[in-house]
């Protein structure tokens, strides 16, 4: 079993000790032969900024890959859609079971609730999450 998650990549720039990496986020049947005639095939750009303890290693243009380990990858996804969840859910039950809301208002709370969490989870972000979601870059001819 993998311990980790790996991502192919390209270096589009370098400053300091910081590299920015390219890559494609691809649908599940992105690969497929049929994508052409399919709607349901899509692709994403999306960039990753790695701190790097030697960027003379590297050079823009260069193919990569970026990794981060499972546990990281679980914590993200826990953030993302584990936490969202749980509001939802908690909020649904104790609004209109417990409270005896009005199902407009448990639902103009819940996205309020829902905007505060993701408030808290940017500035969380900025402070202590950059420390614990780490990626780092490898060479493909390790």
């Amino acid at each position: 079993m993998k311990d980790k998650i790996e991502h192919s990549g390209t270096i589009v720039s370098i400053v300091g000790n910081d590299v920015k990496v390219r890559i494609l986020q691809a649908a599940a049947c992105s690969g497929c032969k049929a994508k052409s005639m399919c709607t349901s095939s899509e692709q994403k750009e999306k960039y990753v900024d790695v701190n790097v303890s030697f960027p003379e290693r590297y050079a823009v243009g260069e193919e990569v890959l970026v990794c981060s380990t499972l546990t990281a990858g679980k914590v993200a996804v826990w953030l993302a859609f584990g936490g969202p969840l749980v509001i939802i859910c908690l909020w649904a039950f104790v609004g209109t079971l417990v409270l005896h809301l009005h199902e407009l208002l448990t639902c103009g709370i819940m996205f309020l609730l829902l905007a505060i969490y993701f408030v808290v989870m940017h500035q969380v972000e900025k402070r202590y999450l950059k420390k614990v979601l780490t990626f780092w870059i490898e060479k493909y001819n390790n």
